[in-house]
């Protein structure tokens, strides 16, 4: 279970751009049991939620829980209350891959689910709020999109976008494909998202923006304005985070990659546990396997 004792970061590991925009320390790990192969990390009200698929797609609640040691990471330790991503004991998500919550300045905006199987990706707007009382989707499903614009699944994460010619910032729903070429980012309007039947829907997409391989998730730095994208070295192996703009919608999201040496399983999401302060914050980086599948790391994101 999650909560045993961090070992030392030098032990652990540490990757840097080659330009030094960004540099990620590896903290701690530990084993979070019952979720399966997890498969991303979101953060909302100061809890983390890992989502996996064991028997069922699951959403598990952590709360970090401050060293005994100074200078030493946070624990992260179950709360025991967890979201089976059933409906009427069906296995309605067995295979989440994205969880998106809005921001703190713009609660209305919905949040998202999405599953992907067999490359096809389908998105849920929730209730969170009746699926986390409830501890399942029997009364929280709002809505189901059919992802028909991905290429291959859904990954959706909150981000801000400039539109192209404009001043105007907008915060859009981004989601990115997992395959070796051919990858796009797509933004997402979230307020045409929330009604449609599905993606290709007239005004629910705002822009493609090619991107590289493998990209299990993504993740928005907020005060940086930055589009971090958690992928694999090779396909279904290894620690790679690109760190990108999103300003104007014609950029080419190509950015100096972060590869870590080890470790050397698959890693498959990451979200920001504390604002950047000093250029630096804690992230939980999560991997699909059966231990050592939660890490807690130090990211340092210096201003361009």
């Amino acid at each position: 279970m999650v909560g045993c004792a961090p070992r030392r970061a030098e032990a652990l590991g540490a990757a840097a751009t080659p330009d030094g925009t960004a540099r990620v320390l590896l903290l701690s790990s530990s084993t979070l049991e019952g979720v399966g192969a997890a498969q991303g990390a979101s953060l909302r009200d100061g809890m983390v939620y890992v989502f996996g698929d064991a028997d069922t797609g699951v959403i598990r609640e952590l709360r970090a829980v401050p060293a005994m040691r100074a200078g030493d990471p946070p624990a992260l330790e179950p709360t025991g209350r967890d979201v089976r991503l059933t409906r009427g004991g069906v296995d309605l998500v067995p295979h989440p891959t994205g969880l998106a919550f809005p921001p703190a300045s713009e609660p209305g905006l919905g949040v998202f689910l999405s599953d992907t199987v067999k490359r096809k990706g389908t998105i849920f707007r929730i209730d969170w709020e009746r699926a986390l009382a409830d501890g399942t989707l029997d009364n929280a499903v709002l809505a189901t999109i059919n992802d028909d614009a991905a290429v291959n699944g859904s990954r959706p994460v909150y981000a801000r976008w400039r539109e192209p010619g404009t001043a105007r910032d907008r915060w859009v729903i981004a989601t990115s494909d997992y395959g070796p070429a051919g990858n796009e980012v797509r933004l997402y309007d979230p307020e045409r998202l929330a009604t449609a039947a599905r993606t290709g829907e007239p005004g629910v997409l705002l822009a493609r923006i090619p991107c590289g391989p493998w990209v299990q998730a993504l993740h928005w730095i907020d005060e940086r304005r930055t589009l971090v994208l958690v992928q694999n070295q090779i396909e279904g192996l290894g620690w790679r985070l690109a760190f990108a703009r999103l300003d104007g919608a014609r950029e080419v999201v190509s950015a100096p990659l972060l590869d870590f040496a080890r470790p050397a399983d698959e890693l498959e999401g990451m979200c920001q546990l504390t604002p950047l302060r000093e250029c630096k914050a804690l992230a939980v980086m999560v991997t699909s396997s059966g231990t050592g599948n939660v890490w807690v790391a130090e990211i340092e994101a210096p201003a361009r």
